[in-house]
């Protein structure tokens, strides 16, 4: 048992089993990833990662109990009847891992019910209501029949994941899939006995969990998720929640708590943002937990284990589920056991690892997911980390998260490695995260860079430009040139009157009551953000059609959402000229107008220093010399953190 973390690494009674502390990988990476060529390699690395990370319980994530009915996703169905199906093997080599770490293996069943996706050929959704949805497709109300072969599918695909060495389900009753559109009242307004009050809207969920359990016995593990709310108006609420989990606590061994639906899955918090807090569900939690006697989980932001501990502590819940956190750091739970939490890469719920809703994005799953902290994740296994034979002398130009990166992964292949920077701290542009109320985990995770560099036997040079005569002179036999980039002044008449974006983090009283932001991409709009929450009157001005087309898509929705409540933004218009007291803009019609402000900030890029790069590549004479980061072309922490790490690989 952990010292630092007693209660978090405390064994806890779940039915017949016993877990051997209370942190679970929650649900993540469908099961029927396992036999698509495209996902499969994502799958079982993911899986291989967080069975050796030191959890009490892995959950494969969303599996379809059919698909005729349940599946929104083109991915080879499995056959529940056939034990020789693909699949079967599949889920048995990933069962393995799990339980071999000494993990409980379960997996997540449900059904999408009216939600499922129009695909041609395939059959119409059901759900608990008949109507024609807005894409115009028909949605049949489900009759008794339909309800009893539903409840059959839930039975037979659960024999089949047992028959896979599984330890037990999770069934989906949350994020307003089918048993969850049977319980809200939004999705739910039947008038015969399967509508109207919760007993009623709770018949059909209580039948088919209770069929599942018949069949399986007591020594097989049912975990049930719910949201907590929907986070609608005239939504399931947290007290109706807390009845349904009264009613079915006899039947289930845990009561999973999440939160919102899945068509909106951000402002609703399913996925939550770095606007939301973290643990933004342990209240609703914490409610259940008083009402029921059976073991209580809650995911939704945990990325802490001094925070997962204090809420096992506190009595809020019994266990604590991470997903995104265990592809930023797969071995949180070893590291904090081992008191290494300070070790320990937190998530930043900046979604590069998942751009949206499945059936919409695959494309972008496939080509583009990472994770901004974890250049491993998806790609690299542990072996491209081993010493060489080789100790080589590497030179890391530029003390920003690419170079950090860099002189980290090196030093730890057996380099020696000497890192320079020319001001007089580590952290290069992320220095600003300090100061912005909603990127306290970029702070945290550019802080851990600093660590590991100071953990590590790497000479640091503080305060110390780098000349391309010092690089000549050094005798590197790699050397990594990482010397980031400038903010673009632009051509703008009058461009003196006005602040860069970044530096009103150094000094706010500088930036007036009334402020013009001269740029809509995502700098512009987080910097415009960070001051209406300090009182200024914001108006962000963009040439584009629209703001922050840079970001992550499901992070553009909550900071667009974030700024609708405090700031005014205009597209289409065009900054011509800046003067002391305000801007001149013209837009898509040449109408000129003048917009008056007290201050006037711009955010229209960063200018990659290719020049000064460019030099110490020509004064490097070194078998080896990367570019990398900003100094390549403006990047986000991903490509700065991904190029250091295999710049760093690369020298051999």
């Amino acid at each position: 048992m952990s010292n630092k973390f007693p209660n978090l690494f405390s064994p806890l009674k779940v039915g017949t089993h016993t877990y051997k502390n209370r942190i679970v990988a929650a649900p993540i990476y469908c099961g029927t990833f396992a036999t698509f060529p495209p996902l499969a390699q994502m799958f079982f690395k993911g899986f291989e990662e967080r069975a050796k990370g030191g959890y009490a319980q892995v959950t494969v994530g969303e599996t379809p109990v059919d698909f005729e009915y349940a599946s929104r996703e083109p991915f080879p169905p499995i056959d529940y009847t056939d034990y020789a199906d693909p699949a079967f093997n599949a889920l048995k080599k990933v069962v393995a891992d799990i339980k071999n770490n000494g993990g409980k293996a379960l997996i997540e069943l449900c059904h999408c019910g009216e939600s499922k996706l129009f695909i041609p050929g395939l059959k119409n959704p059901i759900g608990p209501m008949g109507y024609v949805r807005e894409d115009g497709v028909e949605v049949q109300a489900m009759d008794k029949a339909m309800m009893q072969s539903v409840c059959n599918n839930f039975v037979t695909s659960a024999l089949f994941m047992q028959a896979a060495g599984f330890d037990g389900i999770m069934i989906h009753a949350g994020h307003g899939w089918l048993i969850h559109q049977f319980l809200s009242p939004i999705t739910n307004s039947r008038t015969d006995e399967y509508g109207g009050s919760l007993g009623n809207r709770a018949r059909f969920p209580l039948e088919l969990i209770k069929s599942v359990r018949a069949a399986m016995g007591k020594d097989f593990i049912i975990e049930i998720r719910v949201s907590g709310t929907d986070r609608i108006e005239n939504g399931m609420g947290i007290e109706e929640v807390t009845e349904f989990c009264k009613m079915i606590e006899g039947f289930v061994d845990i009561i999973h708590v999440s939160v919102g639906l899945y068509r909106n899955p951000v402002l609703s918090g399913l996925f939550s943002s770095m606007f939301e807090p973290h643990g933004l569900n342990v209240k609703m939690a914490a409610a259940i937990k008083q009402a029921v006697s059976i073991p209580v989980a809650v995911v939704g932001g945990i990325n802490s284990p001094k925070f997962a501990e204090q809420l096992v502590a506190e009595g809020k819940c019994d266990l604590v589920a991470l997903a995104r956190q265990l592809t930023a750091d797969p071995e949180f739970a070893n590291k904090a056991e081992a008191g290494n939490e300070d070790d320990i890469s937190p998530c930043l719920r900046c979604y590069k690892c998942f751009p949206g809703p499945l059936e919409e994005n695959i494309d972008d799953l496939i080509s583009v997911s990472g994770c901004s902290v974890n250049p491993m994740a998806f790609y690299f296994d542990s072996a491209v980390l081993k010493s060489k034979s080789v100790s080589r002398k590497v030179l890391v130009v530029g003390g920003g998260v690419a170079g950090m990166e860099a002189a980290i992964v090196a030093a730890d292949r057996g380099h020696k490695v000497t890192l320079v920077e020319e001001s007089d701290t580590l952290g290069g542009l992320l220095k600003f995260a300090d100061t912005d109320a909603h990127k306290g985990d970029l702070g945290a995770f550019k802080d851990l860079l600093v660590r590991r560099v100071n953990k590590r036997d790497i000479k640091v040079v503080l305060g110390k430009k780098f000349t391309a005569a010092d690089v000549s002179s050094f005798g590197a036999e790699a050397v990594i040139i990482a010397v980031g980039s400038t903010p673009i002044v632009p051509p703008i008449n009058g461009i003196d009157n006005a602040m860069k974006a970044l530096s009103v983090y150094d000094d706010l009283s500088k930036v007036g009551q009334k402020v013009i932001m001269v740029g809509g991409g995502l700098v512009g709009c987080e910097v415009g953000l960070h001051l209406a929450e300090h009182g200024r009157a914001v108006t962000i001005i963009e040439m584009g059609a629209k703001v922050a087309p840079d970001s992550y898509p499901m992070h553009r929705v909550a900071l667009v959402n974030e700024m609708d409540k405090l700031l005014t933004y205009k597209t289409g218009l065009k900054c011509t000229a800046i003067r002391p007291n305000g801007v001149m803009v013209v837009d898509s019609e040449n109408k000129e107008e003048f917009l008056a402000a007290d201050t006037v900030i711009y955010a229209l890029g960063m200018r990659a220093n290719k020049e000064a790069a460019e030099s110490l590549r020509a004064a490097a004479h070194a078998a080896s010399v990367y570019e990398i980061g900003d100094c390549v072309r403006a990047a986000k922490v991903y490509e700065a953190v991904r190029e250091g790490f295999t710049a760093a690989i690369s020298i051999c």
